[in-house]
């Protein structure tokens, strides 16, 4: 199955592009879209995950525009031509 993923602020800044079509195996999870992102990237594991390998609920991710909150979570199944948000905190002041 084929998913959108898309990239916002630093992540994207990292990965140099906008988005990527991941061909994924069914029963794929937002878990494994991160793990991927992190093989790839290994300077974003620290945004991505904290010392202990956990997700650091502050970075946003979404799919199809829905908080992966509601969704159960990092665990949340994909299906064909989901969009995965991903995106960092927004800071300012």
């Amino acid at each position: 199955m084929n998913v959108r993923v898309r990239f916002y602020g630093m992540v994207h800044d990292e990965v140099g592009t906008r988005e990527w079509i991941l061909e994924l195996v069914e029963g794929s999870t937002v878990n494994d879209i991160l793990s991927i992102l992190v093989e790839r990237h290994p300077s974003l594991g620290n945004l991505v995950y904290d010392g202990e390998g956990v997700f650091r609920k502050y970075l946003e991710v979404a799919v199809n525009q829905t908080d992966i909150i509601g969704l159960n979570g990092l665990e949340a199944a994909l299906n064909e031509g989901d969009t995965v948000l991903i995106m960092p905190p927004i800071g300012g002041g």
